[in-house]
């Protein structure tokens, strides 16, 4: 790819978007940023401009798109709890796949071509058996939760543009991530907001977990966000690509490792409603077509970036505190 001049972020304001924004301006320093956010904005004005959209109405995604009019795309704006895909499965398709096909009809409507890194997820192979593991990007989709559902057929239209219309769309499925700023929504950031919270004689010393069996794959948020640009810069449209660290870990793993860094003890229980209905015991990346392609690695150590996070909620909880 050549350097990009304008680049259209989908999803900004989220947890991996502000890391994203930050990596962009930072490698691309002479591009105009682009961001369409759909709530207000928590990111520096003078980084990135934004412009207000829902990326579930076609009319407004139109505005954004014909304004910055981008030659590099990175789609992640979506409705990403799998708790709350639950709640409202419809709204989850809504978001996730009809803003999908949104943004892509509107760049060929406006007659762009650009390089479009679409964000999908590990969790769209679904039921995968325990063999399948680690999981190329070969391994049929098999999802087992609304959110899935709406990222499996989102990957699927991507293909679909790029093989219908030639649009080089170049599809990403990242497995979990992690990292300061990240919602409490998320396993690590729950756990980790719960023992600063604890450690500050706000809460009980009982940390309220789900499933603690089940082995994820998980990557620190930054370099999730170096693999996106590797991708948008190496990748090859059409194709879809694995982003994870390679390594499974469970949940019970990272939760001790986390306990290690804090003096309290605390009592673990487990809650009812943190168990999901259908949860896969593993699953875990096959990562070497990425590797291969584009040269990416990982380089964030995962117990440095563990205590990174455990760190920032004790500023946020510290920083509640005050403001009580």
């Amino acid at each position: 790819m050549e350097t990009p001049s304008r680049i259209l972020i989908t999803g900004c304001t989220g947890f991996v978007g502000s890391y994203l924004v930050e990596q962009c301006r930072q490698r691309y320093p002479r591009a105009a940023l682009f961001g369409l956010a759909g709530r207000a904005p928590r990111l520096a004005q003078d980084m990135i401009q934004l412009l207000r959209a829902d990326i579930s109405r076609r009319e407004e995604v139109q505005q954004v798109v014909a304004q910055a009019r981008p030659d590099l795309v990175f789609h992640l704006a979506a409705q990403s709890s799998v708790a709350l895909s639950w709640q409202d499965p419809l709204e989850t398709l809504k978001v996730n796949t009809g803003g999908t096909v949104h943004l892509l009809e509107v760049l060929r409507s406006e007659q762009l071509t650009p390089r479009v890194v679409l964000v999908g997820s590990g969790e769209q192979y679904g039921m995968i058996r325990p063999e399948d593991n680690p999981i190329r990007e070969e391994c049929p989709f098999r999802p087992a939760n609304p959110y899935a559902v709406s990222k499996a057929a989102q990957d699927l239209y991507g293909y679909q543009y790029f093989a219908a219309y030639g649009l080089p769309v170049i599809r990403a499925r990242p497995f979990n991530h992690f990292g300061p700023r990240q919602s409490p929504t998320f396993v690590i950031a729950s756990f980790a907001q719960q023992i600063a919270r604890i450690e500050a004689g706000q809460a009980e010393p009982v940390l309220q977990v789900g499933n603690l069996e089940a082995r994820r794959d998980f990557l620190p948020v930054e370099d999730t966000v170096d693999a996106y640009l590797a991708l948008a810069e190496r990748g090859q449209p059409g194709e879809a690509y694995n982003i994870g660290s390679g390594q499974a870990r469970s949940i019970q793993s990272i939760l001790d490792l986390l306990l290690t860094f804090t003096g309290v003890a605390v009592n673990v229980y487990i809650d009812p409603a943190r168990v999901r209905s259908v949860d896969i015991p593993l699953l875990e990346a096959d990562t070497s077509r990425l590797r291969a392609q584009t040269g990416w690695k990982p380089g964030v150590p995962f117990e440095a970036a563990l205590q990174r996070t455990l760190e920032y909620w004790r500023t946020v909880v510290a920083s509640e505190q005050v403001h009580c």
